[in-house]
């Protein structure tokens, strides 16, 4: 039986925004599109490029992560840090991580993603094992900086990577399933640390060291595999034939794409900053920023509040972790599939605002299994939005330039908020944390409020754009926000 082709046009209506959108593109004079051609190079990618990113973003996670199940082995205590001292160290990967963000997007964008992804596992992966050495605040801090440099781009690369791959339709779902990586780490990372913290330590090296050793060496193991995976681009993708490669360019130039050339012009790359949209997504990214750094950096310490030992604080976090991961791919799935983003994501704010209520309105030592509870809602709340969200501006901007810029900044600036997630943990605090569990709790109120404003406002451009569009150029699709 032969494969039935559709119109291209009649393809990129499929992604479509609106009736009207779709009205408008079905009925232009286009060249075919394989149906079946398309399944084919959308499953290869599935099966190539999807898994080798959650796997990189994976071990990107572990060597983030780490130092907070380091703290439950007695790292404090170790490396003599006094005061605030641990929430400096993470202040100081955040600071990096803010300034060398978009630089690092660029450096995507200019050397190739195939070059530049594996070039930052290579760096931190070296620094994250040279942490097992470091006696003292200093030696911690120098390691944690260029952790946090070399970390900085790594999400906003994949992301721009994926949007060269992914029709605006598909792309929420992608960014999940590799995103869920980091949300498997945080369950894999309690049960690695649960195994390292059983060896003794000898030659100098403390419990924890044999952690950062582990993940540092396999980050870098990993790294060289990625550089000999990941193609360059569709034209250099070695598992696609020919007749997919030209498929797979058409989708996504037609579908999200302005233009596919790989010319960086610094023009373009700002051109999103002379909009409101840029300044919206970042103030947006900004409230929505510190849940996952909560979460990352504090899930360990938030569980062992509940009186437990080391080795049951590190495996307790498995299940809330598992659970995020779930409930991120089910709703990234959703977004795609109703092609929504703003609602989407007040979904996992408001899973976020009830989990730490709880957590500050009750008494942990004796309502544990409510405490735990709660813990569950938090993580689900930290990690879909960022994905849904990631999603939101890449299918937004068509330029490759302004998307890879934009998505680098926003980053940054979402990345930001670890500076205030590292900041309200006080150890006079300890262990009720009541002014984290307060600004964690009202941060996704005021990103709620700023989301559905946005999206509103996204939705007033659109009926705008129908009641003013202009003829399409051949077998392109009209622009329409997804809101």
């Amino acid at each position: 039986m032969e494969s039935k082709e559709l119109p291209l046009n009649t393809t990129v209506a499929a992604y479509a925004n609106s009736e009207e959108e779709r009205g408008s593109v079905v009925n232009a004079d286009v060249p075919t599109l394989d149906r079946k051609v398309i399944r084919r190079l959308r499953l290869k990618v599935d099966l190539i490029i999807l898994p080798t990113l959650a796997i990189t973003y994976t071990f990107n996670s572990l060597d983030r992560s780490n130092l907070g199940n380091a703290k439950t082995a007695g790292l404090v205590a170790d490396t003599n840090l006094k005061g605030d001292q641990y929430n400096l160290l993470l202040t100081l990967y955040y600071i990096a991580f803010v300034l060398f963000g978009p630089v690092m997007t660029a450096f995507t964008k200019i050397c190739t993603a195939k070059v530049a992804i594996p070039a930052m596992m290579l760096a931190f992966g070296i620094a994250s094992a040279t942490t097992s050495v470091a006696k003292n605040f200093g030696g911690l801090a120098a390691c944690r900086i260029v952790v946090g440099a070399f970390e900085s781009g790594f999400l906003a690369s994949v992301v721009f990577y994926l949007s060269k791959w992914y029709t605006r339709g598909e792309i929420a779902s992608r960014i999940a399933i590799f995103y869920s990586g980091s949300v498997v780490a945080s369950a894999f990372g309690g049960l690695l640390a649960y195994g390292m913290f059983q060896l003794k330590p000898s030659g100098g090296l403390f419990v924890w060291s044999y952690l950062f050793i582990l993940e540092g060496c396999l980050t870098c193991i990993v790294a060289i595999i990625v550089y000999f995976i990941l193609p360059q681009d569709i034209e250099g993708a070695y598992f696609l034939s020919a007749e997919e490669k030209e498929v797979a360019a058409a989708r996504i130039q037609i579908e999200s794409m302005e233009n596919r050339n790989d010319k960086w012009v610094w023009s373009e790359a700002l051109s999103e900053f002379r909009t409101v949209h840029a300044w919206a997504r970042i103030v947006i990214g900004m409230a929505v920023g510190i849940l996952p750094h909560t979460s990352a950096n504090f899930l360990a310490i938030m569980t062992q509040r509940l009186g437990y030992s080391v080795t049951k604080t590190n495996l307790y976090t498995v299940a809330p972790a598992v659970t995020a991961a779930v409930v991120l791919i089910i709703l990234s799935y959703s977004s795609d599939y109703f092609r929504e983003r703003g609602f989407h994501m007040t979904i996992p704010l408001g899973f976020s605002i009830i989990g730490y209520s709880v957590l500050l309105g009750i008494d942990i030592e004796t309502q544990r299994n409510a405490a735990y509870g709660a813990i569950f809602f938090c993580t689900m709340g930290a990690y879909p939005m960022s994905v849904i969200f990631s999603a939101w501006t890449v299918t937004n901007i068509p330029n490759l330039n302004a998307r890879a810029f934009t998505m680098g900044c926003m980053m940054t600036m979402l990345n930001s908020m670890g500076l205030v997630a590292s900041n309200i943990f006080y150890a006079r605090e300890a262990p009720r944390y009541r002014t984290a569990l307060i600004v964690n709790m009202a941060f996704p109120v005021v990103a709620i409020v700023l989301n559905v404003l946005y999206s509103l406002y996204l939705r007033h451009l659109n009926r705008k754009m129908d009641r003013e569009q202009e003829p399409q150029e051949h077998g392109q699709a009209p622009f329409r926000y997804q809101t």
